[in-house]
């Protein structure tokens, strides 16, 4: 059976997929579809299961297994309860990985978003020194701004306040990807974007990271980088099982929270919280 080859620009990187079948490729995701080239990083789909003997981690989404050259990970899509499908991550090669859809398990697998789900996005990221931040994104006058926030405190809220009060737009609703880019920290947006549906293609640098949190006054302080580091890795999805994948990305969140200003906005869900952090950007920004 012939291989379907699909190319994705994400993160500043570019992404082959090959399956054994064509697959359904998501309106998430057309944006992010480019023309074949060599690839940063892979994932190489066949039929067949490989034998398999006690896991080193087993949770109910996913599974892990050590091999003598690697890992193989086992990650159930969000869409079922079933697992169909596993990946062989290498050590050698870690941007480089096989996968293994299960027989008879087909059908599961007719998604490009549910392919991209048991290949662990999260693991490739971190492979690729990707920063994978909970996060609404916007860009304003050339800059990203992005705001962090455990669900439901209002991330979604401050962009739109700022696309209506401002010429701010949004580039991704749920999750952004950060990467230094030749030293400067550069935001992208990802096809993942939540119940938002905001997914662009599109990047700028970063201007701030603002951690959000609710209240009846609306306050603003700049945060160390020690606090900042913690409160932005509690929302940054990271494989804590992959040693050298999770110490790259918590190096790159140390750094990150040096170089880039970090502020903790304690906020009203109406236009004062939007104009306290626009006078706060340019008075810093003219120092």
């Amino acid at each position: 059976m012939e291989q379907q080859e699909l190319y994705l620009n994400m993160a500043g990187a570019r992404w082959k997929v090959s399956t054994p079948y064509p697959v359904e490729v998501g309106e998430n995701y057309l944006p992010f579809l480019c023309e074949p080239g060599e690839a940063d990083c892979s994932y190489s789909f066949t039929l067949g299961k490989p034998e398999l003997s006690e896991p080193m981690l087993s949770e109910e989404y996913l599974t892990v297994w050590r091999a003598d050259d690697g890992f193989f990970l086992e990650r159930v899509p969000m869409v079922t309860s079933e697992p169909c499908a596993c990946i062989h991550i290498f050590d050698a090669d870690p941007l480089h990985v096989r996968g293994y859809i299960y027989p008879g398990r087909e059908e599961r697998f007719r998604l490009l978003n549910n392919a991209l789900d048991v290949g662990c996005v999260e693991y490739m990221l971190s492979a690729l020194h990707v920063i994978n931040l909970h996060s609404s994104l916007i860009r304003f006058q050339n800059g990203a701004i992005l705001f962090t926030a455990p669900s439901g405190t209002g991330k979604s809220t401050q962009a739109e306040l700022w696309e209506r009060y401002t010429d701010a737009e949004q580039l991704n609703g749920d999750r952004s990807v950060i990467r230094n880019v030749n030293g400067v920290w550069t935001a992208y947006g990802f096809p993942f974007a939540g119940s938002s549906q905001i997914f662009r293609n599109e990047s700028a640098p970063i201007r701030a990271i603002v951690v959000l949190r609710q209240a009846p006054e609306n306050t603003i302080e700049r945060l160390g980088p020690g606090t900042a580091f913690r409160l932005i890795y509690s929302e940054t999805a990271i494989q804590r099982w992959h040693d050298a994948g999770h110490t790259a990305v918590v190096d790159q969140l140390l750094q990150l929270c040096r170089d880039v200003p970090v502020y903790m906005l304690r906020c009203t869900p109406d236009e004062r919280a939007v104009r306290l952090l626009q006078t706060t950007l340019s008075m810093e920004e003219s120092k």
